[in-house]
């Protein structure tokens, strides 16, 4: 599916946005640093289980 590379990359640049804000911001920086997280973690889970792709067994 074209889906998912989109998604992985979309969600990765946007916590890497929302890190910059939390690294330059003044109030709110704890608040930022846990959506960059977050999105980093989904952005993870979506390619670690993207369906298609099974592991092979050697």
């Amino acid at each position: 599916m074209k889906l998912f590379p989109t998604l992985i990359w979309t969600f990765t640049i946007l916590a890497f946005l929302f890190l910059f804000f939390s690294l330059r911001s003044q109030i709110n920086q704890v608040l930022y640093s846990f959506i960059a997280l977050g999105l980093w973690g989904v952005a993870f889970l979506l390619n670690k289980f993207k369906p298609g792709e099974k592991e092979k067994e050697t």
